[in-house]
């Protein structure tokens, strides 16, 4: 893995963790409904200029001739924004530390579906390794 890659990551991670810090505290103060809406419109409005600003290659990677991308990206984003939602609700009824590890086990379904449905390899290594990592998150959240 190369210096970037894990510099990303660790960016990505920090992002992740003091993300959900946010959620919890701004769910003292309000319903994971209202949570949930303002989130979606706050990444309309953040996002709003970078998506003008970037237009020609967003027009470009939805005009693709194969139409599949696009298709997946959206499914992704509706499969994601529900997540985000049943995260808000779950987490508006328990305590953060337990309800973010918990929650963090989604790896393990994508191991599972990739393996089914991206015929990626099946490695004793990448097995151990997400029942270890499942293994730890059920520890912490206990």
């Amino acid at each position: 893995m190369s210096a970037a890659t894990m510099v990303f990551l660790a960016l990505a991670i920090l992002g992740w963790g003091v993300g959900a810090l946010f959620d919890k505290v701004s769910l003292n103060y309000m319903d994971p409904s209202g949570a949930f809406y303002l989130r979606t419109l706050a990444n309309m409005v953040l996002f709003a200029p970078l998506l003008i600003w970037k237009y020609p290659e967003t027009r470009n990677a939805v005009m693709t001739e194969n139409k599949l991308g696009p298709v997946f990206v959206v499914s992704s984003v509706i499969v994601s924004m529900a997540g985000v939602y049943f995260y808000l609700k779950a987490l508006s009824g328990g305590e953060a530390s337990r309800i973010v590890p918990l929650s963090s086990i989604y790896p393990l379904v994508t191991f599972a579906l990739a393996l089914v449905f991206l015929d990626e390899s099946f490695t004793l290594n990448k097995l151990t390794g997400a029942l270890l990592l499942a293994a730890g998150i059920y520890f912490i959240s206990k």
